[in-house]
């Protein structure tokens, strides 16, 4: 690589050159340049050739009058001079630099008091540069283009010489064959190659112009207004930020570029939102009846937010709920993906998506009747539903717009869960056996999680990818509630018939919670491992560990726990890696209960209070009945520690109390059915990407694959191999294992035949299949 400063050195260096057998050595090279074009990058050439420069004494840059000049030239070892010149290889000779002076002006100075005349006599001693073969002084232009120079090819027209002369400092440093690759150098080539990125630059001076004016250098200030000018159309300087923003929204010609580049990263540009709504266009003078980009301005984002929360409110008066968030959802799904998504500023659109996609798969009721096919179809597909649920109300984070969101909840989701636990009761009730015992093997220890519902459950799966983590489902202990269903998962031996309230005793009557809980542990040989302190213990033995967080926050939080609970599971997650690595051979993740959390409040029953044996025997959903008393006409089971005893449910999704929200004890899907994960190490072999499942929301596909965390791209094409024909995408996933990605309509409509296709991070397709956009057939 040999840079253009190199060119210039060596050439400098040759104008030395001189006939050994005739001559003595020339006592420097005289540099005129009447013109000052060379001038601001003379201290860069001084790192490459010992130049010496006329001018106001300043020894620190090597500058001084023309007696000082020919002092050095006498005795260089004796002047004080700069590091990189004083330690100059004598190889090299003086350069002296004229600024502002001609060759012939230094041939006239022949009167004593003449400042040049001391350089008279230097000059009979010394080389000219160029020689006098060509004694026209070169400038940047002329010699950089001449044979005798670097040979570039540089147009002759007064802006590239003016825009050669602005760069000059940065364009030293550019390689002469990549130069030569680019063809003709004009004022535009070179005032890009001295920004490092136009695009970014002129981002970032849209966002601070004052800061960023003040960083630019004199070339890169100037080839940024060029680049404007020549690029963009405007001027910085006469039209400003306005401008600029206005030209910006509109993504006409380069300007689209300039909006992607935006688009990647808006967080940098923290400014420009408000800028663009300054910014914002009345619509009818400058676009006509449309404007083709309204989502360019923060404003129009805004205002499409509040429709939408005005549409979901009024989902509880609409004849068709399902329907009409599915069409709100394809009014607002491309918004998801927007800039203003990217800055949290869509949060209804996101949330819209997942209230689509539940309303979609709760629209056909469920004809299941025994419990056994409610299990399988809960466990496959159902507990999906819930975790769409948690997933819209943690989109949105405003009281408004969670308002907004469980309210369209209470019209879509809690049917549904009434209509299920009321037909999970109603199948359970000669059929319900809660499993208690735990038999785990030494090297194991058990992650207790308290209320890990079958859906959180899945999530925490997920996030253990690449370990292995098979799941796999059990009724909980009735009623579901913590003192009855944590014994019950504990690999303890719980001997008694039963005790009080709901607490599952040891052989003393004891509750086998807490301390008592801890001892029993002990007696089985289970180490109690503290959760806080990540107590990792004797990997030979066996440990339990427990939080009770997530129950703690639901029932605390509410409907807030949802955008909470990720970061509870990333810490369970955390907690099982920290347990592998520690030497156990297994672990296993187990939980007392799942919960309920409808959109909206429960609805209060009746409970007699005379039925049920007192305050410390009733839940909101669950209460001991008395052994004398009338059965009320609610679902009733045995309790799981002594079949002597019943316990009452709340049907469907009542309570016993008003205004419960999150809540569990009684008998419901989403209460009852369990997880036991156990995670190994398992085979380290690489798995190959495969898609598990595509399902269509109207023109949103959902695609879940396996493994959880390969390093996918996913896109909608019409011909899998032609990367031209995407007609949605790409799109990275949103969690592990599962994608979600959104078809142009006008490019592929409901019912054209398609194919997913899931790409590597080289856009290499791993594996493909094909769909009918819609999930029509």
């Amino acid at each position: 690589m040999t840079l253009v400063r190199a060119v210039i050195a060596k050439a400098l260096r040759d104008a030395a050159a001189f006939n050994a057998g005739a001559n003595s050595a020339p006592a420097s090279v005289l540099w005129a340049d009447p013109e000052r074009t060379w001038e601001p990058v003379i201290r860069s050439l001084q790192e490459a050739v010992p130049i010496l420069v006329l001018g106001e004494y300043d020894p620190t840059t090597a500058q001084g009058p023309a007696l000082w000049l020919r002092a050095v030239l006498a005795s260089p070892e004796s002047a004080e001079l700069p590091p990189y010149l004083a330690e100059r290889d004598k190889r090299n000779p003086w350069v002296l630099y004229l600024p502002g002076v001609s060759r012939e002006s230094v041939a006239a100075a022949s009167a004593l008091n003449d400042p040049l005349a001391p350089l008279a006599e230097v000059a009979i001693r010394s080389n000219w540069w160029p020689s006098a073969h060509g004694q026209t002084p070169w400038t940047p232009h002329s010699f950089l283009a001449s044979k005798q120079g670097a040979g570039l090819d540089i147009a002759g027209d007064g802006a590239t010489r003016t825009a050669l002369t602005q760069v000059l400092d940065k364009f030293l440093f550019e390689d002469i064959d990549d130069l030569k690759r680019m063809g003709r150098l004009d004022s535009s080539r070179l005032h890009h190659l001295v920004l490092d990125d136009s695009v970014r630059t002129l981002l970032e001076w849209m966002d601070d112009p004052d800061t960023v004016r003040a960083s630019l250098e004199g070339a890169r200030w100037h080839a940024l207004i060029a680049s404007c000018k020549s690029v963009y159309g405007f001027s910085p300087e006469k039209e400003g930020t306005l401008t600029a923003a206005s030209n910006l929204g509109r993504r006409g010609g380069a300007w689209s570029a300039v909006w992607q580049r935006f688009a990647e990263n808006p967080a940098r540009y923290s400014n420009i939102p408000d800028l663009l709504d300054q910014a914002r266009p009345s619509i009818v003078p400058l676009f006509g009846d449309t404007d083709p980009h309204p989502d360019s301005w923060p404003s129009w984002n805004r205002d499409q937010e509040e429709v939408l929360r005005t549409a979901l409110g009024e989902l509880t008066t609409h004849q068709n709920p399902g329907d009409r968030v599915k069409e709100l959802a394809a009014a607002h799904s491309a918004r998801e993906d927007n800039v203003w998504a990217a800055l949290g500023q869509a949060p209804l659109a996101r949330a819209v998506g997942h209230l689509a996609e539940l309303a979609d798969r709760v629209a056909t009721p469920s004809s299941l009747t025994d419990l056994k096919t409610q299990l399988a179809w809960y466990v496959d597909e159902g507990h999906m539903i819930d975790d769409l649920a948690l997933r819209a109300i943690a989109s949105v984070k405003t009281a408004q717009d969670r308002a907004a969101v469980t309210g369209a909840l209470g019209v879509l989701y809690d049917p549904w869960v009434d209509e299920s636990a009321r037909a999970f009761q109603k199948a359970a009730m000669n059929n319900y056996t809660g499993q208690t015992g735990l038999a785990i093997e030494p090297e194991t220890a058990v992650v207790y999680v308290d209320a890990l519902r079958f859906d959180l459950a899945t999530r925490v799966a997920r996030r253990l990818s690449p370990l292995v983590a098979a799941v796999e489902t059990r009724l909980a202990a009735f009623p579901s509630v913590t003192p009855t269903g944590q014994p019950a998962v504990a690999p303890i031996a719980v001997v008694t018939s039963g005790g009080t309230a709901f607490d599952a005793a040891d052989d003393q009557g004891r509750a086998l919670k807490g301390a008592v809980l801890r001892t029993a542990l002990a007696r089985a040989g289970v180490q109690f491992l503290d959760w806080d302190a990540a107590e990792s213990g004797d990997p030979s033995g066996k440990a339990w560990t427990q939080t009770n967080s997530i129950d703690s926050l639901g029932h605390s939080q509410g409907h807030a726990l949802a955008h909470l609970v990720d970061h509870q599971l990333d810490l369970v997650a955390e907690r099982v890696r920290g347990l592998l690595d520690a030497g156990w051979r297994k672990v296993v993740i187990v939980t007392d209960h799942g919960f309920l959390l409808p959109g909206q409040p429960a609805q209060k029953v009746i409970l007699p209070l005379q039925v049920t044996e007192g305050d410390a025997a009733r839940k909101p959903r669950v209460a001991r009945l008395k052994a004398s008393a009338t059965r009320p006409d609610f679902p009733i089971l045995t309790w799981t520690w002594d079949s002597s005893v019943d316990m009452v449910s709340a049907p469907g999704t009542a309570a016993f109390e008003a205004g419960r929200l999150y809540e569990h004890g009684g008998l419901s899907l989403q209460e009852c059915v369990i997880a036991v994960v156990t995670v190994t190490r398992g085979d380290t072999t690489v798995v190959p990407v495969q898609i598990e499942t595509v399902r269509w929301t109207g023109q949103r596909c959902r695609i879940d694959y396996v493994p959880a965390e390969a390093d996918i791209v996913a896109e909608i094409r019409l011909h899998p191999a032609d990367s031209s024909s995407v007609v949605g995408g790409p799109k990275s996933p949103a969690e592990p294992g599962e994608v979600k990605v959104l078809v142009d309509e006008e490019q592929a409509a409901g019912g054209d035949v398609a194919w997913v296709v899931l790409l590597d991070p080289n856009g290499e397709v791993l594996v493909q299949t094909p769909t009918t956009v819609g999930g029509a057939e």
